[in-house]
């Protein structure tokens, strides 16, 4: 793949993911921090953004960040990330368990 065809796959990506979330270029850039015009340039491959405005637009669109550079289609393994998140609900919720009980035994 070269820079034009990962440009391509990225900027599509972008325009599909906020079409999916049903969000218009204000709302997204207002997510992001970064002004309509320059989301705008991002969005029509005029310009990349900084790795950290990478991350926060898949952050945004609650994606990994390299999600946005695979073409369309590409089979992606949610697997791992459901179980990150599974993970990290149980730390939550065991944690004000234990805490519940600790209150508990105290009085």
């Amino acid at each position: 793949m070269n820079i034009e065809e990962l440009k391509a796959v990225y900027t599509a990506n972008l325009r599909t993911l906020r079409a999916q979330k049903k969000l218009s270029q204000a709302e997204v850039s207002e997510k992001v921090h970064i002004t309509e015009k320059f989301y705008s340039d991002i969005e029509t491959g005029r310009k990349w953004g900084s790795f950290e405005t990478i991350v926060d637009l898949a952050n945004a669109f609650g994606v990994d960040p390299y999600e946005l550079f695979l073409p369309q289609g590409s089979v992606i393994s949610h697997n791992e990330r459901r179980t990150k998140d599974l993970m990290k609900r149980l730390r939550t919720n065991f944690s004000e368990l234990v805490d519940t009980m600790e209150e508990f035994l105290k009085n």
